[in-house]
């Protein structure tokens, strides 16, 4: 359909593309911003099934589907330069359209290193945040650490803030 662009069409629609900056676009044929962000696989419909996705195993045993985030401080393809502590390792984030955008935040949980990590040893924390009335940027309200201790609402002072503006400050 353009330039630097390559289309798959079933019945005489397009399916699917894989535009000039390498994103796969799967159900629309423009790259959109969510949560500030372009990202490398977007998939967009108008039903359940089109702005979907599923991840399945059939396997007589004992093992399971799963979806994996990684991250490294390296800075080439295949680095596994060691993480640091408060480094987040990943988020899941849901936005929603305010009329403008899809940046506001609803809600989201996030994966950060809760200590110092070592060879094989990873100590990690969970925190839970939600956006109030009037904001477009969620608020962690709970957070469970390497050691599954819980906090509700207050993280404890002896917690380290991670420095951003995602946490209690």
């Amino acid at each position: 359909p353009a330039n630097d662009t390559i289309s798959f069409e079933t019945a005489g629609s397009e399916a699917s593309r894989i535009d000039a900056s390498g994103r796969v676009l799967i159900g629309h044929t423009s790259a959109r911003t969510v949560w500030g962000g372009n990202t490398a696989l977007q998939i967009e419909g108008l039903d359940g099934a089109a702005s979907s996705a599923t991840i399945v195993r059939n396997s007589n045993d004992v093992w399971y589907p799963w979806l994996g985030f990684g991250k490294s401080r390296g800075t080439s393809d295949g680095s596994s330069t060691i993480v640091q502590a408060n480094d987040c390792l990943g988020v899941i984030s849901w936005n929603g359209a305010d009329g403008t955008d899809m940046n506001p935040q609803a809600a989201a949980i996030y994966c950060d290193v809760d200590g110092t990590p070592g060879s094989n040893d990873m100590p990690g924390r969970l925190e839970f945040h939600t956006t109030a009335d009037g904001a477009q940027v969620a608020t962690e309200r709970l957070r469970i650490d390497a050691n599954g201790s819980m906090g509700l609402g207050v993280v404890p002072s002896a917690w380290p803030s991670n420095g951003d503006s995602r946490g209690f400050q």
